[in-house]
């Protein structure tokens, strides 16, 4: 069909990302595009490397980082099905951006698509969408990642992973984490202890259910809730939320 993009609209009482391209403007796009795939690990391109192309999520997912000013890497986003990855500022790439996963997405070559954003203002506006979602969902990340707890981090990004429905198991309510412990840590801001550490305390308490390393169920939905929102900021007022049962109920990792 061609390339693809989800997002809020600017416009209406929507509140829920949905497909902003026609059928005609993804025809148009398909033109330009050609599709590239991606191993685990495999770099789509690196840091101040010249921008040609913008990328357009198939399957799979990406993840950005930037180097820090210590010499570590910081996880800066991850990248789902429908996202754009290949933000440049001077004519080169801001950020490396790595394949999580297998992946496989539309190159759209920045020269042509800018031609074609230049004649074309309906597209324009959508991805004017794309990018004001994108910077709004930056935003609320960055505020809460800034102020919550180890706990509360953790709980905001398996929320994170609920919300974006290719994470989900086509038979059950499972859920899955593409990216490794050291990934999630660069993200949130902790050390991969403590990733792992939140992860079980959540799981003991009966909120989640870990199933390996790489599955989890929400058991608790309220208590998700609660904790991101910031109505439990430590691991004491979790426990004391979780009713009594749930602490024997039988989970284990």
């Amino acid at each position: 069909m061609g390339p693809s993009i989800y997002a809020i609209p600017l416009s209406g009482s929507s509140t829920m990302p949905r497909q902003l391209l026609t059928v005609d403007e993804r025809r148009k796009l398909a033109l330009i595009a050609s599709i590239r795939r991606f191993s685990p690990g495999e770099f789509l391109f690196h840091e101040g490397e010249p921008a040609t192309v913008i990328f357009n999520i198939i399957a799979g997912v990406a993840k950005s980082v930037s180097s820090l000013e210590d010499g570590r890497q910081a996880v800066v986003a991850f990248f789902f099905s429908h996202d754009l990855v290949g933000m440049f500022e001077a004519s080169r790439y801001a950020q490396s951006t790595q394949a999580v996963t297998a992946l496989t997405a539309y190159c759209l070559p920045i020269d042509a698509l800018e031609r074609m954003l230049r004649h074309d203002p309906n597209l324009q506006l959508h991805f004017l969408c794309k990018v004001s979602h994108e910077l709004r969902a930056a935003q609320h990340q960055a505020i809460a990642l800034g102020r919550y707890g180890a706990l509360q981090k953790i709980g905001l990004f398996l929320d994170f992973l609920d919300r974006h429905p290719d994470m989900h198991t086509d038979d059950d309510d499972r859920i899955t984490i593409p990216m490794d412990r050291a990934d999630i840590a660069d993200h949130v801001g902790l050390t991969i202890e403590s990733v792992s550490r939140m992860l079980q305390q959540l799981h003991r308490t009966g909120v989640i259910q870990l199933d390996g390393r790489h599955r989890f169920r929400i058991i608790n939905r309220c208590a998700l809730n609660r904790l991101i929102s910031g109505a439990m900021a430590t691991d004491a007022t979790l426990d004391a939320f979780i009713p009594e049962h749930n602490h024997s109920n039988g989970h284990t990792s």
